[in-house]
């Protein structure tokens, strides 16, 4: 009897022990790029006086000069609600609506990406963004999957962070996707020069305007969520994001132009909220782009937010004149004479005796699905200490069980970069 009660307090004692630690414990994530929604939920909830809401995934972060905004259209605040397509935008906007108020013109602009046109819900990332602010949670659990999905993160967050206390190992990147990048508005402010992407596009992100890419599900949360805002007397429209047309499907087609009318026509048909500018303008020269499809450079985002606010200049019948001069395009970095070397799909793939594999520090690029079939294969030891200067997809570790390893004081950077935070539960420190 009593090593049954001995075994059930066990039991009972770990998840109140990781639920009072995660909840008392100072925030781990401070300094990440997740730490950064805090501080634009409170600047949405404390913000008076009519705003234009900027919400979507990181395109938003990256794409937007909120003081190019905030000149053209003085009488609004200017907020920027842009994060991760890995976190989703369906949250946020949820965040938009319930605090919009009279006068609020919210612009909701996604990436052009499953993710982001959908009800999708990232909720590793979620738990990062909440570290610290528990206030937001409830906006993580709306619904009877987002409960599981965030029941079933929570017990691998909670460890990781009372592990990074004790260890005092806390993320602090030093790459773009840190929580300093951001400025007052809640755009990305670091100088990006030019495209750093190898050919200038990432191939592993091709980028569809097929109609399918809206579910039904996905309209109908969208024309109900303009009816809220419109019962507060704020305004929802739709907004399209810059795509890198290099990375566009059938872009090279004679009758491409037509097709992405044909797009814009159908999104047109199914919402009920208004849409501002054309499908066809956002699609963008690769010049513009910096490290994804989606991200643009310094310049690209002048040029962006130009065709923005004349977008919605146009919708708000403003006729006053955009003094934005555009700039040049900055050359490619792969143009520059810098050489790249790829590890490519087929040097590894459907190796089924190898168990080791080395990624020198010279690699810029590794395709997806590079490790395919390697059955055996256990260790993926990379060598570079700058994860966002290797190019991956979102299928590098598929058809393998191996882990990765890394310098062990690349490591926090590793888990938080952009692309390898997808595999984060997979990364781990060099053995020594």
């Amino acid at each position: 009897m009593k090593n049954k009660l001995f075994y059930l307090w066990t039991i009972l004692f770990i998840p109140v022990f990781l639920l009072l630690s995660t909840l008392c414990l100072p925030s781990q994530y401070e300094n990440s790029y997740m730490g950064e929604l805090k501080y634009k939920y409170s600047r949405l909830k404390n913000t008076t006086g009519k705003r234009i809401i900027i919400v979507g995934g990181s395109a938003m972060a990256f794409d937007i000069d909120s003081s190019l905004i905030k000149e053209n259209f003085p009488e609004y605040e200017i907020i920027n609600l842009g994060m991760y397509a890995g976190l989703g935008t369906a949250t946020v906007l949820d965040m938009a609506i319930s605090y919009c108020h009279d006068g609020d013109i919210i612009i909701f602009a996604p990436e052009q990406n499953p993710q982001t046109l959908s009800l999708y819900l990232g909720s590793e990332y979620a738990w990062q963004a909440v570290d610290g602010a528990f206030n937001m949670l409830p906006f993580f659990l709306r619904s009877e999957k987002n409960i599981s999905l965030m029941a079933a993160a929570f017990p691998k967050f909670a460890a990781r962070k009372i592990k990074m206390f004790v260890t005092d190992s806390a993320p602090d990147p030093d790459s773009v996707y840190r929580k300093s990048a951001f400025n007052e508005y809640g755009d990305i402010a670091d100088n990006l020069s030019q495209n750093i992407m190898i050919n200038g596009l990432d191939t592993d992100t091709p980028i569809s305007y097929e109609q399918g890419s809206l579910t039904n599900e996905y309209i109908t949360y969208l024309n109900t969520c303009g009816a809220s805002a419109l019962k507060r007397n704020a305004t929802l429209v739709l907004a399209y994001c810059p795509s890198n047309k290099a990375a566009v499907t059938k872009a090279d087609a004679p009758d491409f132009e037509s097709t992405i009318d044909e797009y814009g026509l159908f999104l047109k048909n199914a919402l009920t909220i208004n849409i501002i500018g054309n499908p066809n303008d956002s699609i963008m020269d690769m010049e513009w782009f910096y490290d994804t499809n989606f991200h643009l450079n310094s310049s690209g985002k002048i040029f962006y937010t130009r065709l923005l606010i004349r977008n919605l200049k146009a919708y708000l019948s403003d006729s006053s004149l955009t003094a934005i001069e555009i700039p040049s395009k900055p050359p490619l970095l792969y143009e520059s004479g810098t050489e790249t070397k790829v590890l490519t799909a087929g040097t590894y793939s459907n190796n089924t005796t190898i168990t080791s594999i080395t990624v020198d520090k010279d690699i810029s690029m590794i395709e997806d699905y590079a490790f395919n079939g390697c059955s055996s294969l256990k260790e993926i030891h990379i060598k570079n200490t700058v994860p966002s200067s290797i190019q991956i997809g979102q299928h590098l570790l598929d058809g393998t069980s191996a882990n990765i390893f890394v310098p062990e004081s690349a490591l926090s950077t590793y888990k938080t970069d952009y692309r390898f935070s997808l595999y984060s539960d997979r990364i781990f420190a060099e053995k020594k």
